[in-house]
């Protein structure tokens, strides 16, 4: 799966500029998704894999906005090489204005020129509201004329900095990009730099630019850079070609071919044996004219890309660890959410063990990094564990891990548990109370002397974690039942918090439909249709067993049917409706689920369903009234209690599915009990 990059600037027109260069380096790479700062709301944090700052200048302002748990940087800007040359028509001494959008930019823009040695120019940075009506004959811009004063008689538009390669290094190293990526771009941009210099008509200019700039560049790099000219004379190196050959003296002036061959054919790629080391080369033709080229010449160290393979695979490993929510992200308008996020914000601030209750598909996981996130221990590990899908013989070992030699197929050297690697952090005991009884003892010792032993061990390791455990189940009646430990269920309860199923709070399906619908790319037309009554109505009654996680597979389904749906609302009471079919007829033989005494009053009963069953293929849903008429139409005579009961025991019997105010729609498992009381 690719990862995702934020990218956020000052203006739009910096926002598309940024994506448009990053676009076209990285976009088969990365997801990349750029805003400004107009695009910023103030409650909703920006949460992705990295968040690239565009400016400097803008920090301040956006790190609000940004989820704390993400990982961002700030970007540094090169010049366009390809309109420097122009720089080198104005006459030396000659007073230059320095227009950009920023002063903190414009500042930069000049310190870059003066670094990269277009030093024979005064600058002078452009101030709206400071400015001096003083006359110049030049203006430098980068990529905003319109902001140059009208007095002005030659503009220069060096176009907009794009974002360095040092910046495009960090982010793929960041996002764990394969490293050949980072040298593909890497010898894109030396090849324009060198090219720029070559061009340049005037020798002094031509020496002076590859000089300062070029050797500002590859100083940075962790590879060797060499770049010849056409005779293979080395023009330039950075040191780490003397490190690689081991050799305390300069090599320009110097053949390449005397120092080590190198095949002649063009943008050449090899492994080469130099000074016991296997050296990756790359070799790249740079073309100036058609009569003349150099060459750029890459070295890479192997056993520092085995290296970087090596931590890669660690941080990999460590990347597992690592709690993704926060607070911020938890979607609720209702006041039980809202106290209940208030009142684990402070347990947050707490070493204490918590236990977290409520019904499958609440988002009790969600609550639990959140907790560790605005925890004193956030910068560390969240290692989280379901104690109900992982079986007893290996739970054991995956909690407190294993010596060597502990049973056959143990690594040699054994391995940490997740109490180890979540040292100094929190561990997630998801489905506690499906741990098994000799689990539940071992845990009981974590709690009380905060100390394990491993699996075949005779050390005792000290473990310092916050342990926040998570259960579904009714642990009190469990405890009754000798089911769970009494000792475990009052340690692991010191802080406990109950997160209300959906039913509970219905102010919260709206927010969280609508983010999932979101999400899912779903159209605003659909969106609308789905908030209108009686759709919205029928949303809103259904009982939501499966809770947050039922709507959001509710989200799905309405993304794959809205596009073909004629009749979306009858869609939707079908998927209510499948959600209580259960499969009547076992292997064994036919199965009645109807266990009424009273034949009358299950023939009753079933009629009722045959009415149902008829205005469901109808597409109309009726009531009481209309089921009392229907009946007498038949020769049976029910009063409207009686037709009221019969109808609360094919509910019961998840048989029906009732609306309030509506009526009632027989569901996928009333129909498959008439297809099958048909045929027995």
């Amino acid at each position: 799966m690719k990862k995702s990059l934020t990218t956020i600037s000052y203006n739009k027109k910096a926002r598309d500029k940024v994506y448009e260069q990053l676009s076209d380096l990285i976009g088969n790479e990365v997801n990349i998704n750029s805003l400004c700062v107009d695009d910023l709301r103030e409650k909703e944090k920006i949460h992705d894999d990295l968040i690239l700052i565009t400016a400097k200048a803008i920090k301040n302002h956006v790190l609000p906005f940004i989820d704390k748990s993400c990982k961002y940087i700030v970007a540094s800007r090169n010049l366009d090489t390809k309109n420097l040359r122009l720089l080198f028509d104005i006459p030396p001494g000659s007073e230059v204005l320095v227009v950009n959008n920023l002063l903190v930019n414009t500042i930069e823009v000049i310190r870059e020129l003066e670094t990269i040695g277009i030093s024979h120019l005064k600058y002078y940075p452009y101030e709206p509201g400071n400015f001096k009506n003083k006359h110049y004959d030049y203006a430098i811009t980068i990529g905003e004329p319109e902001l140059v004063p009208q007095n002005v008689s030659r503009v220069i538009d060096l176009g907009d900095r794009p974002i360095s390669v040092m910046t495009i290094s960090k982010i793929l190293t960041l996002l764990d990009i394969d490293n050949s990526f980072d040298f593909l771009i890497s010898s894109t941009y030396i090849s324009d730099l060198v090219k720029l210099s070559m061009q340049l008509t005037n020798k002094v200019k031509q020496n002076q630019l590859l000089q300062l700039q070029l050797e500002k560049i590859i100083s940075n790099f962790d590879d060797g850079v060499i770049v010849t000219d056409e005779k293979d004379n080395i023009l330039i190196h950075n040191k780490v070609v003397e490190e690689m050959l081991n050799i305390n003296s300069s090599l320009i002036g110097k053949n390449i071919r005397n120092i080590f061959f190198i095949n002649g054919e063009e943008n050449n790629h090899e492994f080469v044996y130099i000074n016991h080391k296997t050296i990756y080369l790359s070799v790249t033709d740079i073309f100036i004219s058609d009569n003349y080229k150099t060459k750029l010449i890459i070295l890479r160290d192997v056993s520092k890309i085995q290296d970087i393979h090596n931590e890669f695979k660690k941080q990999e490993k460590l990347s597992k660890f690592k709690s993704k929510y926060t607070f911020s992200q938890i979607i609720y308008k209702s006041e039980i959410m809202h106290n209940l996020i208030n009142k684990a914000r402070k347990i947050a601030k707490t070493d204490s063990t918590v236990l977290i209750l409520g019904e499958s598909g609440t988002g009790k996981e969600m609550l639990a990094q959140s907790i560790h996130n605005e925890s004193k221990r956030s910068r560390y590990p969240f290692v989280a564990i379901n104690c109900a899908t992982i079986p007893e013989t290996l739970l054991e070992s995956e909690l407190f891990g294993y010596e060597e030699g502990a049973f056959t197929g143990a690594k040699k050297g054994g391995k940490k548990g997740l109490f180890e690697l979540a040292d100094r952090g929190t561990i997630f005991l998801d489905e506690i109370g499906d741990a098994p009884h000799s689990i539940q003892i071992k845990l009981l010792r974590v709690l009380q002397e905060k100390e394990i032993m491993r699996v075949a061990g005779e050390k005792i390791i000290p473990v310092d974690v916050r342990i926040i455990a998570a259960t579904n189940k009714n642990l009190i009646e469990m405890v009754a039942k000798g089911k769970f430990r009494k000792d475990l269920y009052y340690r692991l309860n010191i802080l406990p918090i109950l997160v209300p199923p959906l039913r509970e709070r219905k102010e919260d399906i709206e927010a969280l439909l609508n983010f999932f619908l979101a999400r899912f790319n779903i159209s605003e037309k659909t969106r609308n249709l789905l908030m209108d009554y009686p759709i919205k109505k029928l949303i809103m009654d259904y009982d939501w067993p499966g809770n947050i996680r039922e709507l959001e597979n509710f989200a799905e389904y309405i993304n794959v049917i809205s596009e073909v749906s004629t009749d979306l609302y009858n869609d939707i009471i079908n998927f209510f409706s499948s959600k209580n079919y259960i499969q009547t007829r076992q292997d064994t033989g036919y199965v009645d689920p109807l266990n009424l005494k009273n034949p009358e009053i299950k023939k009753q009963a079933i009629l009722i369903l045959k009415i149902l069953h008829k205005a469901k293929n109808e597409g109309i849903i009726i009531g009481r009234t209309r089921i009392k008429r229907i009946l007498e139409e038949n020769g049976i005579k029910l009063s409207e209690q009686q037709i009221k009961t019969r109808i609360e025991f094919l509910k019961k019997n998840n048989f029906i599915l009732s609306l309030t105010g509506k009526g009632s729609v027989i569901t996928l498992k009333g129909e498959k009990f008439l297809q099958l009381y048909s045929s027995s």
